[in-house]
């Protein structure tokens, strides 16, 4: 992104500010995820975590597809050309 004039640096600041407050959401998400599941298990017994296994899966596969769409555009020289000559 191009930056001009008094609001240089901004962008950073506030991509900054999204990633960490997605980074502190996403951490309480897991520790309330974490203790109902310790309540859960306490209650249930072990088979809870045979349940959470198929959402586990799933967003492991998630994240693989992830990786592999980033390491994909990074590695790919076409992009690049058209992202540096392309006029804007």
């Amino acid at each position: 992104m191009q930056e001009i004039g008094k609001t240089k640096g901004w962008f950073a600041v506030g991509i900054g500010l999204i990633v960490a407050g997605g980074a502190i959401y996403g951490l309480l998400i897991l520790l309330g995820i974490g203790f109902a599941i310790n309540q859960a298990s306490a209650e249930a017994g072990a088979p809870i975590w045979a349940v959470l296994l198929i959402p586990g899966l799933v967003a492991l596969g998630f994240l693989v597809l992830l990786a592999k769409v980033i390491v994909d555009r990074l590695n790919n020289a076409e992009d690049d050309h058209y992202s540096k000559t392309v006029d804007k």
